[in-house]
């Protein structure tokens, strides 16, 4: 039996749960300063040791820097065939940032606060960030300029995409904080360990259930939109609105009792548990789907009614 694309994207979701939790486990990371600013740290040594072999060494560092800085110019200079908008500048506030990060790497004495470790992972995120708020505005303003049917498609691929995104980064969260805390329990030396490590993995799994179920409600979401882009007031548009905010609702409720059931499990196992993490939680992403799709429903509905007694009347 085929299945239907919105099964399709949930088995999507699902495995980029599944694909997030083996990554987490087959490759643990223990992130510290250090650890994220060693690349920076790492290429201001080889500069450094460019700059003091000699005269030639120096200019070469020099213009590496130079070039490096400059690298944001070349999306700049590409953007006049369309025309450049308010949110490009950001590109040029990219040129002092990078300059920074690459000359403080090499002259790490310079930096006299004593908060002088953390200051390349500081500029890397406000590279980062000036990078990315550029792109969620060209992004946003190609979506306001859109004809209809581009700009369908667009949302439809970005809830597709927020989906796979959310359920990749909720398998690997939570599985490393799964083992984290598995290693833990089994470092105390305590009874139970063994125990504990097996109800912290279903629980773990639990927990998983709301993300998923909040990456469900942005595929039904997705798939939503493409159906109205193509026809607004057909029936089949308005019978799958209905399907989705049922679909959404589900995964409010769902997610609520999930993190009620996280909790009584360890309750009822309170005893016999060496560590434990209550917490009440509520996934507000699938409620505001539900709410929306349901207006959306009615606003069809009532635009499908009225569009068959005009048809009536002709």
């Amino acid at each position: 039996m085929e299945k239907s694309p919105i099964q399709k994207k949930l088995s999507w979701a699902l495995g980029c749960a599944l694909l997030g939790a083996a990554l987490a486990l087959a490759f643990p990371v223990k992130v510290t300063v250090e650890g994220l600013a060693a690349p920076v740290t790492a290429v201001g040594q080889a500069l450094r040791g460019l700059s003091l072999s000699g005269g030639a060494g120096n200019a070469a560092a020099w213009g590496i820097v130079l070039l490096v800085s400059a690298l944001p110019l070349v999306p700049w200079f590409l953007l006049r065939r369309r025309g450049r908008a308010v949110e490009d500048w950001l590109l040029v506030l990219l040129i002092p940032q990078v300059f920074a990060l690459l000359y403080y790497a090499v002259n790490p004495t310079l930096i006299g606060s004593m908060a002088a470790d953390f200051l390349p992972l500081a500029q890397m995120l406000a590279m980062v960030s000036t990078a990315l708020t550029w792109l969620v505005l060209c992004f946003l303003r190609g979506m306001a300029e859109a004809e209809g049917t581009r700009l369908v498609s667009a949302v439809s691929a970005l809830l597709t995409g927020c989906a796979l995104v959310l359920s990749l980064g909720a398998g690997a969260a939570l599985a490393g904080d799964w083992r984290a805390a598995a290693e833990e329990a089994q470092a105390g030396n305590t009874g139970n360990a063994g125990f504990t490590v097996a109800v912290l993995g279903v629980l773990a799994l639990l927990r998983l259930g709301p993300y998923l179920l909040g990456a469900a409600a942005l595929l039904w979401g997705g798939r939503l939109v493409d159906q109205a882009g193509r026809e607004p007031f057909a029936r089949e548009t308005a019978e799958l609105c209905d399907r989705a905010a049922y679909a959404c609702r589900t995964a409010a409720q769902g997610s609520v009792l999930l993190s009620l059931t996280v909790n009584l499990i360890q309750l009822a196992l309170f005893d016999l548990l060496v560590q434990s993490n209550f917490s009440v939680s509520l996934d507000l992403l699938p409620l505001a789907l539900a709410g929306a799709m349901f207006l959306l429903s009615r606003w069809m509905r009532q635009g499908l009614a009225l569009r068959e007694d005009n048809d009536s009347i002709i």
